[in-house]
């Protein structure tokens, strides 16, 4: 299921986040993937969070969906056709 993180090299901090949006296929906020993440033990802060999030989004591996509360929402790109 999660072969993408198995085939390129990801800091522990994107495998983290690449595997809830994984996981989680609806768009998700920043902040419910930290709070699983420290919730399952992870030291990662909501700043790095969002870094990593940045250059995810950066590398076309995520895609970032404005909302209209101004909080974006970040999704994963499924290869699905």
């Amino acid at each position: 299921m999660h072969d993408l993180i198995n085939e390129i090299k990801l800091r522990p901090i994107s495998q983290v986040i690449l595997r809830y949006l994984m996981d989680h296929q609806e768009p998700v906020d920043a902040e419910t993937i930290w709070l699983d993440a420290k919730a399952n033990g992870a030291p990662f802060s909501i700043g790095s969070i969002y870094g990593h999030l940045k250059q995810m989004e950066s590398a076309g591996i995520i895609v970032k969906v404005p909302k209209a509360n101004r909080k974006a929402l970040y999704q994963y790109i499924t290869s699905k056709g």
